[in-house]
């Protein structure tokens, strides 16, 4: 008899028991459901809390930036704005020789066709091409001068030379385009220094860290005297120079250059600081630019008065290809555009190598000298004009 077998494993249905879970945490404060995946703001909460951080930092150096700039100013773009705050009768425009060498406060007054000069700017770029002269001639000049006086060397004419400072400083991407066009030989240079310039400013921690390191150097100095001796030095020279530069003339001189002569440096057998901005000397683009700046006065009634600015003898002796050719290609301009040029030779405003603090950049005395010249030659010129446009 077969015997049916009863209660056996095989044959009784199994009874599911309950499965206990738990909870996966996702992170503090948020339970996610069993079999959810944590997502992208969870998995990097650390990382972007740390990025947020980082932005509210840098727009808050963002809001200090006058203190920065008092601290470590930009002497181009304080110079080209000081300029347009209003008309001027007279601008100054060109490079060191020009911030250096010319005070426009010994100049305003003098008489010019009947009428005094008396408000008077000088927008002077250290280190600065024809090329940047006319975008900062522009800019600085919202509403024309009487007369726009460019004081011009061989250095600025250079093609074998170019400075990032008038790109980071004064150039829109239009600008940017426009001397690709007239420049083709510059066209890869100012493009690529025109996108540096955009990401260097796209900080404020980046842009603004010369200025916060002066006034980091001033505040220490204040708390512990002696410190950083050097750093709080410069931090001082560079706010006395904002504060020269806000004075409303742009002569703001070097204080570097009121320390030292030339003659002195010569008679203990030194060597000057070297001057390479002659090296490889070649004129042609640059030189696009001092015809655009003719055209950009005749087109607004305003005169436009060369002076060839004085330079040490050494310096010419030994740049002897650059500097004759250099007077040749403004006398040709001279001719062609009947301009007024006026030399100013070292014989003729009186300069020895006492009123040089190096090559090319006069003293505070050397400086004085120069403008009261120069502000009895502007006397002169409305009177004494050739047929060509230069001063005899």
């Amino acid at each position: 008899m077969a015997v049916t077998p009863t209660n056996t494993p095989a044959t009784q249905p199994a009874t599911a028991l309950p499965v206990r879970t738990t909870p996966v945490v996702k992170s503090v404060g948020v339970v996610a459901s069993p079999g959810q995946e944590r997502g992208f703001v969870a998995r990097n909460r650390t990382l972007l809390w740390f990025v947020l951080l980082l932005v509210f930092a840098d727009v808050a150096v963002g809001w200090f930036s006058p203190v920065w700039e008092r601290h470590s100013p930009d002497s181009y773009t304080a110079r080209v704005h000081g300029c347009a705050e209003r008309r001027r009768d007279v601008v100054f425009v060109g490079g060191s020789p020009v911030t250096e060498g010319i005070n426009p406060a010994i100049i305003a007054g003098a008489p010019w066709r009947g009428r005094p000069l008396s408000d008077a700017y000088a927008v002077g770029l250290s280190g600065g091409t024809t090329t940047d002269f006319y975008y900062a001639t522009v800019k600085a000049c919202p509403v024309p001068p009487r007369v726009l006086v460019y004081g011009i060397t061989a250095s600025d004419l250079n093609d074998s030379r170019n400075e990032p400072h008038g790109v980071h400083s004064l150039l829109t991407r239009g600008d940017v385009i426009e001397i690709a066009r007239t420049r083709p030989d510059a066209r890869e240079w100012v493009t690529r220094q025109y996108v540096h310039s955009k990401l260097n400013t796209a900080s404020n921690t980046y842009r603004y860290r010369h200025g916060v390191r002066m006034w980091a150097a001033t505040r220490a100095d204040h708390l512990f005297p002696d410190s950083c001796p050097s750093a709080t030095r410069e931090a001082g020279e560079l706010r006395e120079h904002a504060e020269d530069l806000a004075r409303g003339t742009g002569y703001a001189p070097l204080k570097g250059y009121s320390r030292v002569r030339y003659d002195h440096t010569k008679a203990r057998g030194e060597q000057p600081n070297p001057f390479g901005y002659l090296d490889r000397f070649r004129i042609g683009s640059h030189l696009k630019y001092l015809h655009k700046l003719a055209d950009w006065c005749r087109d607004r009634g305003v005169e436009l008065v060369l002076v060839d600015m004085p330079v040490t003898a050494d310096l010419e002796a030994k740049y002897t290809v650059a500097f004759p050719e250099y007077r040749e290609r403004v006398a040709e301009v001279e001719r062609e555009r009947g301009l007024t040029v006026i030399r100013a030779t070292r014989d003729a405003v009186g300069l020895t190598d006492e009123d040089f603090a190096d090559l090319i950049h006069l003293t505070p005395d050397g400086c004085k000298r120069l403008s009261l010249w120069l502000r009895w030659t502007l006397q002169q010129v409305t009177c004494s004009v050739g047929p060509e446009g230069a001063v005899p």
